[in-house]
């Protein structure tokens, strides 16, 4: 396996504005053209902010280390050879940067959540309410409003009164 090469604060910062791009990107191609996006373009929204924010704490955690081994190695020697004595002031600028932007997209994250909640009702409560647990009917009337023997379709038209079309089989009364 290949070392990995040492990275600096400018490409951490680099990687930053990428993945902020990227996401700006995705963003825009989930929730679409339209002024007012569905609660099915919010959620995908929400989706695309939180694989960000996973690889943005993943960033985060790279910088993390950097910044340990840089402050054990500065700590080891009284001058850090290749660093300079900003290096460390740089990476942590980066750190800070990344933690602003991680906050910010976890609030829209949030707001995006809170909006869904608010859009999409809760299931079990519908128009007979949440009390009884079942979903509301389709036939059109309440139960019992019908007359005796009346078989409705789901559409709503009324089933054939009369002998049925086929006789019944002998094996099964029914």
């Amino acid at each position: 396996m290949a070392p990995e090469r040492k990275r600096s604060a400018r490409d951490y910062e680099q990687a930053l504005r990428r993945q902020e791009l990227a996401a700006g990107r995705a963003l825009v191609q989930a929730v679409g053209p339209e002024p007012t996006p569905g609660p099915r373009e919010l959620a995908a929204a929400r989706r695309v902010l939180t694989q960000a924010l996973f690889e943005l704490r993943r960033l985060g955690r790279d910088l993390d280390q950097e910044i340990e081994a840089l402050g054990s190695r500065s700590k080891a020697q009284a001058r850090p050879r290749g660093a300079g004595p900003d290096e460390l002031d740089r990476f942590e600028a980066v750190r800070n940067a990344v933690e602003e932007v991680a906050e910010r997209w976890e609030g829209r994250r949030d707001q995006l959540s809170a909006e869904l909640e608010r859009r999409q009702p809760h299931r079990g409560q519908g128009q007979r309410g949440a009390a009884s647990g079942q979903p509301p009917r389709r036939g059109g009337q309440p139960r019992g409003t019908r007359e005796r023997g009346e078989v409705r379709r789901r559409d709503g038209a009324p089933a054939r009164p009369g002998r049925p079309r086929s006789p019944r089989s002998r094996r099964s009364p029914g």
